[in-house]
């Protein structure tokens, strides 16, 4: 079934990378280009994103449970069709398996960033993952729970397995999923613009109000 693809095969369908906050320090550390982010890919409808247990799978754009929705970013357009789109999700999911999770080497921001490079030839905002990416250094002395490959993240995958991920015939619920005391009720309220791209790539933010309707900005 056809998931906002419109009656065409092919069509141009903006890719918005929704970024979520999973713990209120966000914004003590975001003027330093740091962060603790959840993100997922909207493409035609639907939100794609990787979590451990559930590996790829997709959603409800911009309601992850557990997470404050942040932003969308305007990442750019794809022109190609919703089987083009399954084709490419399908092929990265043997490298996001639902037991290969690691919060610091192989988590939803390295799915996002691979899956926008597949669809738009640019990689997502460097400072999304940039605390993974600081700390992976540290990752041989983390604890499973922590860092190690199969450890849930903060926002889980759907439960007793994969999703839908795209094309592949599931319903993409969101059910069951596991949240640990990371993500807390503090993220209700209002999203936060974040500032300028120093990435060099080009995207545009595309703001949250309070009531959710988006606005774009140059």
């Amino acid at each position: 079934m056809s998931r906002g693809w419109g009656a065409r095969t092919e069509r141009q369908s903006r890719v918005l990378l929704n970024v979520y906050d999973l713990h209120d320090t966000n914004e003590y550390l975001e003027p330093f280009g740091l962060g603790l982010f959840h993100t997922g890919v909207q493409v035609g409808g639907r939100e794609y994103t990787f979590a451990g247990g559930g590996g790829v799978f997709d959603m409800t754009p911009q309601e992850a449970p557990g997470a404050k929705f942040r932003e969308a970013i305007d990442m750019g357009a794809f022109e190609g069709s919703e089987s083009k789109l399954a084709s490419i999700i399908d092929e990265l999911k043997p490298q996001f398996k639902p037991d290969s999770y690691n919060i610091l080497t192989k988590n939803c921001n390295h799915f996002s960033d691979a899956l926008v490079r597949r669809l738009l030839a640019k990689p997502i905002p460097g400072y999304l993952n940039r605390l993974a990416m600081l700390g992976g250094c540290c990752g041989p002395c983390l604890p499973p729970s922590l860092g190690g490959t199969g450890a849930n993240g903060p926002v889980g995958g759907p439960g007793g397995g994969g999703g839908s991920g795209g094309g592949g015939g599931g319903s993409g619920s969101v059910r069951g999923l596991s949240v640990p005391p990371i993500a807390t009720e503090a993220f209700a309220g209002k999203g936060q613009s974040l500032g300028t791209s120093t990435s060099g790539s080009r995207w545009v933010r595309v703001h949250a109000p309070a009531d959710r309707t988006r606005t774009q900005h140059s």
